[in-house]
């Protein structure tokens, strides 16, 4: 906005001139209390005015700052740059970006400039308005008060510039040079509201809508018949509807009605997954508060990273906190081994000399059994490891689970010296499915050893496959000594084992390691069991070939 000194020469005119610049007046009073810096400049970059926030904002007088270019007080628009800069706000409208700001106090703060493109009578002018980004002040609802007083008063200085005419024609030149700056000046303010980055709306003391901006009505996707109406609260009604949690804004609006001067700032949660920073503030004319400005901004992606990063740190918590116990207890775990390892070769190297043949094989066969503890321990570790890491590849083919179910309690029945320690049962129609071999055996192989070492001495153990549509479900049932609901809750995790195994051998690591087999067969598997009664596994596996 350009003010000068012009009125100077209407010191002669009527009344209503006088009026005239006293309007003027006003609105460079309103100009001048806007708490945002605001920089105007001719094409060259030639300051033509500043508010006098700006003059704070840089630290130079307002008769200073008329001296200089914005290049001289702004960092960000340096001469090398200028140009540039200039030639994408002529060709785009509008320049927006961040920057950061030292103080005279030496402090930094992070601010948003907007640099907005007019044109009028064949000159071309830039608008550089700057925002202390964490303070979030808005200078939106002296804008709004200023419009809607300037339209008013420029449609009443027509009126009387055409009586003033009558009188004095020699002055009619200069009446409508001076419309033509008032509208200039409407213009640039109506400008300035709309470059705000945020949407805004001025409610008065009576309810009624004085004032509200394009970002507000796109924000809030405002119904047309909404904002004809200008209705407090139709658009209050519309408001609760949009968010969830609507108890913190009604608690606000009661205490606004019944202190004008009360301030508030929250956060949103729209319906539609969006979060708007909502500030509320008093709308003050002088000394008399005329209403309230509300002004949104969404912050729905800022909201969601704070999330994501909460989020991820709580997992990378979890991780590490995971990674930690299982380094523990695979050291646990390979401690007893390696302790046996360690006593029998001790006493080998001081005894062997004299012990018998027999005796030598006998702590021969301790080394042989706490190596191959630890070989198996390994394995098993190093499988969960690569299935974690996303190594293990599933690789998916036809299987004859009737012949692969016989095998392996082949194996079982070999391992356990028993003929009959597994008892296989098949229901159905025998049908081909879709399944990695290599990762199914150790499925099986755990649970049914765990059964059997769980299970009393000389019982059997039974495992059920069975087709059912497009599944096909192992089941492996046994009488042993079961899991509580307790235990249950826990039973996969590495390195867990049930409160009531007593000096049953084992490590905990077989259920693991079935679960992320299961898992990576895009699979499911339950447990059903009573402590003392016995405990049934179920795995359930598609037929269909995976795409």
């Amino acid at each position: 906005m350009i003010f000068t000194n012009k009125f100077s020469e209407l010191h002669n005119s009527q009344a209503d001139t006088l009026q005239l610049e006293e309007e003027l007046q006003f609105s460079k009073f309103l100009m001048e209390r806007l708490t945002d810096p605001v920089f105007w400049i001719s094409s060259d970059a030639r300051i033509i005015y500043v508010n006098q926030a700006a003059c704070n904002f840089v630290g130079h007088s307002y008769e200073e700052l008329l001296s200089m270019t914005i290049y001289d007080v702004i960092l960000d628009f340096s001469l090398e740059v200028w140009p540039n800069c200039w030639k994408t706000i002529r060709q785009q409208g509008s320049l927006y970006f961040e920057s950061i700001h030292q103080t005279q106090e030496n402090q930094w703060l992070t601010v948003e400039i907007t640099a907005s493109y007019m044109e009028y009578e064949s000159r071309e002018y830039g608008c550089i308005l700057i925002r202390y980004i964490s303070k979030r002040k808005h200078v939106s609802f002296v804008l709004s008060k200023a419009n809607q007083v300037l339209e008013y008063r420029v449609e009443k200085l027509l009126t009387e510039t055409k009586y003033v005419n009558q009188q004095l024609s020699h002055e009619r030149a200069e009446y409508k040079w001076l419309k033509a700056k008032l509208e200039n000046s409407l213009s640039l303010l109506q400008a300035t509201l709309e470059s705000i980055d945020c949407g805004v709306i001025a409610i008065g003391c009576d309810g009624d809508i004085i004032s509200s901006n394009r970002k507000f009505a796109q924000m809030w996707q405002v119904p047309d018949s909404i904002i004809s109406s200008c209705n407090y609260q139709q658009y209050l009604t519309f408001y609760i509807s949009q968010i969830n949690n609507p108890e913190i804004l009604c608690r606000n609006i009661q205490q606004l009605n019944s202190q004008k001067d009360f301030e508030s700032y929250d956060i949103l949660e729209l319906k539609d997954g969006r979060f708007f920073e909502r500030c509320s503030k008093p709308l003050q004319l002088s000394e008399e508060i005329i209403g309230i400005v509300w002004s949104f901004r969404d912050i729905t992606e800022r909201q969601q990273a704070e999330l994501e990063n909460r989020r991820l740190l709580e997992q990378e918590k979890q991780l590490a906190e995971g990674r930690a116990q299982f380094v523990s207890m695979v050291s646990h775990e390979f401690r007893s081994p390696l302790n046996v390892i360690s006593y029998s070769t001790s006493l080998l190297k001081r005894h062997s000399h004299h012990w018998s043949d027999e005796k030598k094989l006998q702590y021969l066969q301790r080394l042989q059994t706490a190596t191959e503890q630890i070989s198996h321990l390994m394995d098993e570790v190093l499988l969960i490891g690569s299935a974690e890491a996303g190594k293990l590849q599933c690789e998916m083919k036809p299987l004859d689970l009737n012949l692969f179910c016989r095998e392996i309690v082949a194996e079982i029945n070999l391992q356990t010296n028993s003929l009959s320690a597994v008892n296989f049962v098949s229901k159905g129609d025998c049908k081909p499915v879709w399944a990695d071999k290599k990762l199914l055996q150790p499925v099986l192989m755990n649970l049914l050893s765990n059964a059997i070492k769980y299970s009393p001495i000389n019982t059997k153990v039974d495992l059920i496959l069975s087709y059912q549509d497009e599944k096909v479900i192992f089941q492996v049932k046994d009488k042993g000594i079961g899991i509580s609901l307790e235990d249950q809750q826990q039973l996969f995790k590495p390195f867990y084992r049930g409160g009531n195994v007593g000096d049953i051998p084992g490590n905990g690591l077989g259920l693991a390691i079935v679960k992320k087999l299961v898992d990576l067969h895009h699979s499911q598997i339950d447990v059903v069991s009573e402590v003392g009664k016995g405990t049934i596994f179920t795995v359930t596996l598609l037929l269909k070939q995976p795409l």
